[in-house]
C-alpha cells in the first residue's frame, strides 16, 4: 500500500473472514490464506476496519451458508461485546425486518446503509495486495472500485453497476478462478484490455462481488464515448447481443 518498510505481513483478505476452529469443528478455511508484506499502520492498526468488514460482509443476503454461520458465531460474539454502538458503526439508519428465501422461509434481517467511504477503504487494501501477490509489484496508479452486492438508491448509479457487471460477464476469456477457500473468498484477474486496464473480481461467501479496475501509472485512459454520454445527461441506450438494453437519462 505504501512505500514504508514492511514489519510484518498482513492477511489478504483480513483472516477474521475466515470461520474460527473453534465454531466449525475445523482448521481448514484458514489454511493457505495470502500474506504480503505490510507496514505497521496497514496491518495491525487497521483491525478495527477488518472486524468493521467481517460485519458487513458476513451476514450478506445471497451469501453461502458459510457467511451466515459465521455471522450467527464470531460476528455475534463481537456485537454483543461491544453493544449497539458498534452496531451503529456497522449500518447507519438501522431497521429490522424479515426477509422469505426462495422457500418461502422466513428469517430476520437488519437493513441500513454501510459506511462507504470505510468499505472502498477496506476494498482498496485487498485489492491492492492480491495486485501484488499477483504480479509481485506494488501498484502504482488510479482504480475504480464498485460494490456489486449494493443496491443504490439512486438509479443512475445502480444501471452502471449493472452495465459493468454484464460488460464482465461477456467477456469471451473468463478468468482462472483463485483462492484456496473459495467458499468464503476468492478472485479473478482478467488480462489486460487492448489499453493495458486490468479487471480484478473479488466473492466473499460465494455471494458478495467487488469489481475492480487498475489503471497503472503511464497508461492513457481511453476515451469512453458511452459514460461521457451519460454523464453528460444525454439520453442512452446500451444493448448487448443478447437483447439486454440499458437506458439512461
Amino acid at each position: 500500500m505504501c512505500s514504508k518498510p514492511a514489519v510484518s505481513r498482513e492477511h489478504v483478505p483480513p483472516i477474521c473472514l475466515f470461520p474460527e476452529e473453534k465454531d466449525i469443528r475445523t482448521s481448514m478455511f484458514r489454511n493457505n490464506l495470502i500474506t504480503v508484506p505490510s507496514c505497521e499502520l496497514h496491518n495491525s492498526k487497521k483491525s478495527k476496519d477488518d472486524e468493521f468488514l467481517m460485519t458487513c460482509m458476513a451476514g450478506v443476503v445471497g451469501n453461502n451458508f458459510l457467511g451466515y454461520f459465521h455471522t450467527h458465531t464470531k460476528v455475534k460474539r463481537a456485537i454483543i461485546r461491544k453493544g449497539q454502538a458498534f452496531r451503529n458503526t456497522i449500518l447507519e439508519e438501522i431497521q429490522e425486518t424479515h426477509f422469505k428465501n426462495e422457500n418461502g422461509v422466513s428469517f430476520p434481517v437488519l437493513i441500513g446503509r454501510p459506511n462507504f467511504d470505510r468499505l472502498y477503504s477496506c476494498f482498496k487494501n485487498i485489492a491492492y495486495g492480491l495486485y501484488y501477490h499477483k504480479f509481485g509489484k506494488r501498484f502504482e496508479g488510479e482504480s475504480q472500485i464498485m460494490m456489486d452486492f449494493l443496491t443504490f438508491e439512486d438509479e443512475q448509479t445502480e444501471k452502471i453497476k449493472l452495465l459493468v457487471r454484464k460488460r464482465l460477464e461477456e467477456e469471451t476469456e473468463k478468468p482462472e478462478i483463485e483462492g484456496a477457500n473459495p467458499e468464503i473468498f476468492s478472485y479473478a484477474f482478467y488480462r489486460p484490455d487492448e489499453f493495458g486496464l486490468i479487471s480484478l473480481v473479488m466473492t466473499f461467501y460465494q455471494g458478495s462481488k467487488v469489481l475492480v479496475a487498475f489503471k497503472e501509472t503511464g497508461i492513457k485512459e481511453p476515451f469512453n464515448l458511452t459514460m461521457k454520454l451519460i454523464n453528460s445527461g444525454v439520453k442512452t441506450h446500451v444493448e448487448f447481443d443478447d437483447g439486454t438494453d440499458f437506458e439512461f437519462n
